[in-house]
């Protein structure tokens, strides 16, 4: 709009410029008409000057075939004692039997004028205009847009599996109206989706888990039988093995699912420090089998969280801390502020930290593990408002958690 102004303001300008000009010329031309008939009464010149705001100026001229022309010039102007802009014609007459060449001058001044009032009003017109557009914009589509922006407050406070969908402000407005009525639609179909996936998951779990167990007890009784060759006892062996593995993989994916739906809402106050005591406890027998030394220097710790995603989180971390260590190994694990990190010696080279938190990552490609430990720590950090780090120096594997929000024990 504002290039718009400008544009046309120019252009006004231009042409309000040519047409008065023009006017000007038309005034001279009937101007010299008026004179050459006062020639032709009078047989004389009438005096040089100024006449009927019109200067005349004429000379003795030896050129006879010098062209009728229109021209802008700055003439000095007596009256003001100063240059002005005149527009003029020059022409040739014989006058008692001599020829003279005569100027007649009007001044543009009032051109000039006028051009810098169309100019001044442009950029009046043009203020007011951006300042009526700004406040339209502040006053009548704030409103007019207040249920679209009040609609997305609303959505902010939706949540899967809350069986509650966002209240959706009435307007009049219809585009907004048939917006809202979409967005319900929409969020009406994803709660669906989400309880029937929730549902499959926990009940394919649940039908998964019987059968492995069924399958794990009559293995064990077929074991315990006599008379079977050592290949067979291997055989066996490796289906057992095989059906541990599955059964934990389906443990570790339903934990995700569950995890990954919010089922752990519930928070209490956890003591940390008697948390990581008790997975010390636990995990002490296998470390000392396999020659591993432990450190620790734990300050008490309490922060708000839910209890049993706590419990896993530190069980996978350091479990995984005695699991892919070496016979002779060391950990540490040092909780310090709302700082925990765990360490520990094991393989030469880091991990890939740009796939480590991905699900089934295995540094080893024929590796025991399912590859969902640090999937299941990565997505209960994030649920949990924690921010986990890796890193890897003088042979030690870092992991440090560190808790966004908590509560010291006083």
């Amino acid at each position: 709009m504002a290039i718009l102004f400008v544009i046309s303001g120019f252009s006004y300008s231009l042409i309000i410029n040519y047409v008065l000009v023009h006017e000007l010329d038309e005034a001279l031309d009937d101007y010299k008409v008026k004179f050459e008939k006062y020639i032709n009464t009078q047989q004389k010149l009438p005096v040089n000057g100024l006449m009927d705001e019109t200067l005349v100026r004429y000379e003795r001229t030896l050129s006879l075939h010098t062209p009728e022309v229109f021209e802008t010039k700055e003439l000095w102007n007596e009256e003001k004692e100063k240059l002005h802009k005149y527009r003029q014609i020059t022409f040739i007459r014989k006058v008692s039997g001599s020829y003279y060449q005569i100027t007649l001058a009007k001044p543009i001044e009032g051109v000039k004028m006028l051009t810098e009032t169309v100019i001044l009003i442009t950029i009046i017109t043009l203020l007011t205009v951006i300042g009526c557009s700004l406040l339209l914009n502040l006053v009548l589509l704030r409103r007019l847009w207040q249920p679209f922006y009040d609609a997305l407050d609303a959505l902010k406070t939706f949540r899967l599996g809350k069986k509650l969908l966002p209240n959706l402000p009435a307007t009049d407005i219809e585009e907004f109206a048939h917006m809202n009525l979409l967005v319900k639609e929409t969020f009406m179909h994803a709660e669906n989706d989400y309880r029937m996936l929730k549902e499959f998951t926990e009940n394919a779990s649940h039908e998964m888990q019987t059968p492995l167990a069924i399958v794990r007890s009559k293995l064990d009784l077929v074991i315990q039988e006599e008379g079977l060759s050592e290949k067979q006892i291997q055989a066996l062996q490796s289906i057992y093995s095989g059906i541990k593995r599955l059964s934990k993989l389906n443990r570790s994916l339903l934990l995700l699912a569950k995890i990954g739906n919010h089922q752990f809402p519930e928070k209490s106050m956890v003591d940390l420090k008697e948390k990581i005591e008790e997975k010390l406890t636990q995990f002490q027998e296998f470390w000392q089998n396999n020659q591993i030394e432990w450190i620790t220097d734990i300050e008490p710790f309490t922060v708000e969280s839910n209890s049993e995603l706590t419990d896993i989180l530190l069980s996978n971390l350091i479990g995984n801390a005695g699991r892919h260590n070496r016979e002779g190994g060391s950990i540490r694990i040092t909780l310090k502020g709302k700082e925990l990190t765990i360490e520990n010696t094991g393989s030469l080279q880091p991990l890939d930290s740009k796939r480590l938190f991905h699900r089934f990552y295995k540094q080893a490609q024929h590796s025991q593990h399912n590859g969902l430990g640090l999937s299941i720590v990565k997505q209960i950090c994030d649920q949990l408002d924690i921010t986990v780090q890796y890193s890897f120096s003088e042979s030690l594997h870092h992991f440090k958690l560190t808790w966004n929000y908590f509560k010291n024990l006083p």
